[in-house]
């Protein structure tokens, strides 16, 4: 698809979803996560479309950084987490996806049993019937 015919989903906003995943079904933790990023990750692709290719870069890298160092606190965050405080991964994750879903047009980026995507495309989950 070329970049003229390219063109964002209906409202310019993005959308998500959680794909039908054996380890969705199993794991608490990992449907709350995906339903939170069900929600924030098309605002959070709206919020960036306008935004330039270096500072999504930075972006990027600022969200993989806390992704990295931070994740274990996230995950047993019962175990880590200083009541009150957050650790900024989900926030990250949110960051990260949105910048890779605006930056891959031709398929959006799906992770575990996640799809997020700026642009209409060939193979969306959002076209096949439910």
């Amino acid at each position: 698809m070329t970049e003229e015919q390219r063109k964002p989903h209906a409202g310019g906003m993005g959308w998500a979803t959680c794909l039908a995943d054996p380890r969705w079904d199993a794991n608490e933790f990992v449907q709350n996560v995906g339903y939170a990023l069900i929600g924030l990750v098309p605002l959070k692709m709206l919020d960036l479309s306008g935004t330039g290719e270096a500072e999504l870069l930075s972006r990027a890298k600022a969200a993989a950084k806390t992704i990295t160092e931070k994740g274990d606190i996230f995950q047993f965050q019962k175990d880590q987490l200083k009541k009150g405080k957050s650790s900024g991964v989900l926030s990250a994750l949110v960051e990260a996806a949105a910048v890779l879903a605006l930056n891959t047009p031709d398929t959006g980026v799906t992770f575990f049993a996640f799809h997020a995507c700026f642009w209409e495309h060939e193979g969306c989950p959002r076209d096949r019937d439910r």
